[in-house]
């Protein structure tokens, strides 16, 4: 979520090094994170279900053939960092769903394009945030 593909003039990609990459640390991480474990057993669409049903519901996603690529033993690292992007995408859905019964939002809701990573000022902008602080401006004012 906090890095972003910087490439030179000629287009090659210049922030490809793991020397520079810097584990989030107590600054960069919510003061205030909840994480809820539910009992797999009452929920039908749960990710334990099946792998099967597991690797449709992201390929759908990201749309990639992910049957052949989770055959290696990189599985459960691949699914975790897919489930961050499938959590954020749903995440944004819910606030592009909230704007549109506002009246703020024209079009589709389910409609829009989340690059990866999916970096901070790119998920604001899809969640619309910029209504928002436009929303409280003009109230403040």
């Amino acid at each position: 979520m906090h890095e972003e593909y910087l490439t030179n003039e000629d287009g090659l990609m210049v922030s490809n090094s793991t020397w520079k990459y810097k584990i989030p640390t107590i600054d960069t991480i919510p003061q205030n994170f909840n994480v809820h474990l539910l009992n797999s057993g009452h929920h039908q669409k749960r990710v334990l279900s099946s792998k099967v049903q597991c690797h449709q519901h992201i390929q759908c996603l990201l749309n990639i053939n992910l049957i052949t690529l989770f055959a290696a033993s990189g599985e459960l690292p691949l699914l975790l960092a897919a489930s961050v992007h499938c959590a954020t995408r749903a995440t944004v859905k819910a606030a592009r769903e909230q704007l549109k019964l506002w009246g703020n939002l024209y079009g589709s809701v389910s409609e829009f394009y989340l690059d990866i990573p999916a970096i901070i000022p790119i998920v604001k902008t899809q969640c619309g945030l910029d209504y928002v602080e436009k929303y409280l401006e003009s109230i403040l004012a």
